[in-house]
């Protein structure tokens, strides 16, 4: 019996509740390294991915990493060679900045290194929102809100407006600070369960090691495949704190499998302006044939999101901010053919949810025939911070895919085929193998993720001043303030981005949400 030297690659993720998370500090010194060209390729790859995945999953809810896969694809792109090599920075976008000429070219026709200093540089980031805060920054804070607690109550009593002068800039200073304690749970783990056996090159562990800090796990898979897969899967579980089990069935790996290489995201978060339970009530949502059901919706007035409308071709739609009474709803959003954009911060102004609804219950499918990374950053470049009433739906989903054929159809073929043919896999840049039996191919790609969403989360932290205002004279037509509404009540598109990069971590679409 002849032996195929296989690796699967597996990308994982979850995207928690959003609950009460750990209450992290990074040091005030630590600030992370342009992602550049990987946050670059990272979101082209996602709305590539989505499109793909969409096409096939036409009446499917879904929900992906493209972080996760894109972590994934970079560790085994780097122990790629020549036209797989190329097949494989095109299927993950890299940029043609990238490209590198000449004989050095031939062999490894692009530069991974800034693609891995990149999502290292974002892993750094992430780790650090996830250190505990120093009982020196704890301490400071508590007494600087027992001082803001005193000043508005002497404000509150006086009316004294220095007083309250102060009140306000204490409470600046409080916010400020409050964004470098609660923030996220952000985990990434990357790890490589490779043959003991097998020649890998130790240049290429080297390399990963030095920019993802991964593990290195000898397993036999030549001689107790089973019990490797068991491990697999229970690293798996610990790494996405059990959202996540079985990745790995039976009939994935077998004795022929020579690696795997296994990337982990964890992201658990409170709203930065949580839901009230209390808010929460069976309401209408309208499927995509029109029919209707009633889905749990949360419900609040949000004054720290950032709201724009667009219309159906994608051209901005402005939003008044005050409007003469009585003006008629019609004239103040875009018709039913177009949609809105709402982006809402989790703790720590850093990681944010973005949900785009369109208007109609039937104009998903028109909506992600625009979705592009440019067109998100265009959109989201539009949207500006107000008071959004908003109406969104709890939901639970979780989805499961096998990425070859989707990847395949993206360019990515020969890292696919069996090194036995004349135009077999080329991963000389981790093997040390020399015969076409003993070389490695890409046998899978399986990605798994889940989110839960809720209201769930500890009190906003933001403190707040007691405000003093003068009388304004009205001149003219009578004026009001407009809170635009945003309801996510038809099937919507929603992703998790990294605001200080723009980075999509996750993204996905709910056609009915379910619990």
């Amino acid at each position: 019996m002849r032996f195929l030297c296989v690796m699967v690659l597996l990308g994982l993720a979850a995207l928690a509740a959003l609950g009460s998370a750990a209450e992290p500090v990074p040091p005030e010194t630590d600030k992370p390294a342009a992602s550049g060209a990987a946050t670059t390729a990272n979101n082209e790859l996602a709305f590539d991915l989505y499109a793909r995945l969409v096409g096939a999953k036409k009446d499917e809810s879904l929900f992906f990493s493209p972080y996760s896969i894109s972590s994934a694809l970079a560790i085994a792109a780097e122990g790629a060679r020549a036209e797989t090599a190329d097949e494989m920075g095109k299927a993950l976008r890299l940029p043609n900045s990238l490209r590198q000429a000449g004989t050095k070219g031939r062999e490894r026709p692009w530069d991974f290194g800034p693609i891995h200093a990149g999502l290292a540089s974002l892993n750094k980031q992430f780790e650090a929102a996830s250190r505990p805060p120093s009982r020196k920054v704890a301490d400071k804070l508590a007494r600087m809100r027992k001082d803001l607690l005193t000043a508005n109550e002497e404000v509150r009593r006086t009316n004294d407006v220095a007083i309250a002068r102060k009140a306000r800039q204490l409470a600046d200073e409080i916010n400020e600070l409050q964004t470098r304690i609660d923030r996220y749970e952000v985990r990434v783990a990357n790890a490589l369960w490779a043959e003991k056996s097998y020649p890998f090159k130790q240049s290429y562990l080297d390399t990963i090691d030095k920019h993802y800090g991964t593990a290195t796990f000898p397993v036999d898979f030549a001689g107790a495949h089973e019990a490797a897969r068991e491990r697999i899967n229970a690293w798996v579980e610990k790494q996405t704190r059990e959202r996540i089990k079985d990745l790995i069935l039976l009939e994935t790996i077998d004795e022929s499998t020579r690696l795997v290489i296994t990337n982990a995201i964890y992201f658990k978060g409170q709203w930065a302006e949580p839901f009230k339970e209390a808010q929460t009530k069976p309401r209408d949502f309208t499927l995509g044939g029109g029919e209707k059901v009633k889905v749990p919706t949360m419900h609040a007035h949000l004054g720290v999101g950032r709201y724009a409308a667009f219309n159906k071709d994608g051209s901005f739609f402005v939003t008044p901010t005050m409007v003469k009474s009585g003006t008629k709803a019609r004239l103040l959003y875009p018709d039913e053919d177009g949609f809105e954009v709402l982006e809402m911060p989790y703790k720590g102004g850093e990681l944010s949810m973005v949900v785009i609804s369109p208007r109609s219950a039937g104009g998903l499918a028109s909506l992600e025939k625009m979705l592009t990374s440019a067109n998100l950053q265009r959109w989201l470049g539009k949207a500006r911070q107000r008071s959004v009433e908003v109406f969104l739906p709890k939901f639970k989903l979780e989805s499961s895919f096998d990425l070859k054929q989707t990847l395949t159809a993206l360019g990515m073929k020969r890292a696919f085929t069996d090194p036995l043919h004349e135009d077999g896999a080329q991963f000389d840049g981790m093997s040390e193998a020399r015969g076409p039996a003993d070389k490695l191919y890409i046998s899978a790609v399986l990605h798994k993720a889940f989110v839960e969403v809720r209201e769930k989360g500890t009190e906003a932290a933001a403190a707040t001043a007691v405000l003093l205002k003068d009388k304004v004279k009205e001149d003219g037509p009578t004026l009001e303030p407009f809170t635009p509404t945003f309801k996510a009540d038809k099937p919507f598109v929603f992703l998790i981005r990294d605001q200080k990069t723009g980075t999509v971590l996750f993204l996905g679409r709910t056609l009915q949400p379910r619990g």
